[in-house]
């Protein structure tokens, strides 16, 4: 594995949610000039380290988790790159769960607090435009779908060198079924 290169788990809609989301996405990305990407839901980013163990990490992750309900709510932007426009994630219990047993799983130590959201648009733009565009979409994405499976890709630079890497039926789902 070449060294940098950063894995993250991936909480994918599938279905009718990730064709609307996608069209969301490119939407914006085609109108802001920023790059396209998969609508997703980042439940432990940046892990770097032997490939094997990850996907064993992973697989481990999902053996606990049960297919998670998530909530796309208000909109909110960040001066960060891949923050820059996004839905926030209403953080349930089965969802913070999720995500604390990724820390644990990952030896994930001093980690930042967890702050789920579906990313619209990556890039740097002013706080202006940000503004601009969440007047034109409105203040609350109000978009729930439900996710079956947990996905690892390779999420380090640019979006378009990203790839999933691998793919985990949660607990309860069908193989196949599901984002």
């Amino acid at each position: 594995m070449p060294a940098g290169n950063k894995y993250s788990l991936l909480l994918i809609p599938g279905g009718d949610a990730f064709d609307r989301l996608t069209a969301i996405i490119r939407r914006l990305s085609a109108r802001h000039g920023g790059p396209d990407f998969p609508p997703h839901v980042t439940l432990l980013g940046g892990r770097g380290g032997s490939l094997e163990k990850l996907v064993a990490k992973a697989a481990r992750v999902a053996a606990t988790m049960h297919p998670l309900a998530l909530q796309l709510v208000e909109i909110g932007f960040l001066d960060e790159y891949f923050r820059c426009l996004f839905a926030h994630v209403a953080l349930t219990g089965p969802l913070r769960k999720a995500h604390d047993v990724a820390l644990e799983a990952f030896d994930a130590q001093n980690e930042p607090a967890f702050m789920p959201h579906l990313s619209l648009l990556y890039g740097d733009y002013p706080q202006s435009l940000k503004e601009k565009i969440v007047a034109e979409i409105g203040p609350r994405l109000d978009f729930h779908f439900k996710v079956r499976v947990l996905h690892l890709w390779l999420a380090h630079g640019h979006p378009r060198h990203w790839r999933r890497v691998a793919s985990f039926p949660l607990k309860g789902s069908a193989a196949g079924i599901g984002g």
